[in-house]
């Protein structure tokens, strides 16, 4: 009878320790941001004294004294940046035509439209690029030549992506760590018309601006690891560690990770109440209650998939920060 109580006890502490690591995974705040609750201001002076030489200009300096030098002598620059996003939706491929209709072009123009109402974005600084517009070529342009030929390292840019990513096979890890689909796949299997994290980091590295913001609403987002570099943001609707499906819902009428980021940007998610959302404002107001619509969505978590039965994890956003401060990327307007 000892034994039998000794036996049971024991399962039971595997059983909580179990419960803890899940909860502690699933509700703990995010060990890869990095983030900061003071909002951006004009003429914000950065110290850093181990920083990339080409971080640093009159607002970006190794001291504090030398910080303070320049804005005594007016250096410091006090014009309002511009804003600039390529917004992407793909549900639709030129070869693929037995997937479900998904709400992942939805989640592209219910973005786009949330930008043009807002009070600091200007309609011909934003590229919306659906299915058959989003080739992996016109993505591309739409960085290295549209983007790199308008913004400036002052310049806040957007980089959003809706539609379907997957996990880089073993034997092609060096090449990344998942892809994106453009509209010009043949299949689902890696291969060069694929989007890797790393081809995506090289095109964003061409761009000038210090204040980048990544929105990924797709699945295995949370894996794209190369894309975290010094002043980015990272939002992404996919795990790390797990196959976390993203999830699309009939009664949101959207990608869940974009709902609930919509709402954020039209003011809920304001914090401070500044009149401003910023990328980390938004993220943190949407984690929560993306992980239980999903949970809701998803439950028993078995789904079918490119003819396939598999196990589909509800979905846990991640956010990866590396900007000193707070990106403010929407200044928003009650109707």
């Amino acid at each position: 009878m000892e034994k039998l109580r000794k036996k049971l006890c024991k399962r039971g502490f595997e059983a909580v320790g179990i419960t803890i690591v899940f909860l502690v995974l699933v509700f703990s705040p995010d060990i890869n941001a990095i983030v900061t609750d003071e909002p951006i201001s004009r003429g914000t002076i950065y110290v850093d004294d181990d920083a990339d030489p080409s971080w640093y200009d009159a607002t970006h300096v190794k001291i504090i004294k030398e910080g303070i030098n320049n804005a005594s002598s007016g250096d410091t620059s006090d014009d309002e940046p511009d804003y600039y996003a390529v917004v992407i939706g793909v549900e639709k491929f030129i070869e693929i035509d037995d997937l479900p209709e998904d709400k992942l072009d939805d989640g592209a123009i219910d973005i786009y439209n949330l930008l043009i109402k807002s009070k600091n974005w200007e309609k011909e600084n934003i590229k919306l690029l659906l299915n058959e517009n989003a080739t992996k070529d016109s993505i591309r342009d739409s960085i290295v030549n549209w983007l790199d030929e308008r913004e400036t390292e002052n310049d806040v840019v957007v980089y959003y992506f809706s539609g379907h990513s997957l996990k880089m096979p073993l034997s092609k890890r060096y090449k990344g760590h998942a892809y994106s689909c453009p509209y010009d796949i043949t299949d689902f299997q890696y291969s060069e018309d694929k989007i890797t994290d790393i081809e995506l980091d090289s095109w964003l590295d061409e761009l000038d601006s210090k204040h980048v913001t990544l929105i990924l609403d797709t699945c295995y987002s949370g894996k794209m690891t190369s894309l975290c570099q010094k002043n980015r943001v990272i939002l992404t609707a996919g795990g790390k560690h797990f196959f976390c499906g993203v999830d699309e819902s009939d009664a949101l009428g959207n990608g869940i990770f974009t709902f609930f980021l919509l709402q954020g940007f039209n003011g809920i998610a304001d914090i401070n109440n500044d009149g401003w959302v910023s990328a980390e404002e938004a993220y943190r107001y949407a984690r929560l209650p993306t992980i239980i619509s999903s949970i809701w969505e998803e439950f028993p978590f078995i789904q079918e998939w490119n003819n396939k039965t598999i196990l589909w994890f509800f979905q846990i956003p991640r956010m990866y920060d590396r900007y000193p401060g707070s990106i403010q990327l929407v200044q928003y307007q009650y109707d």
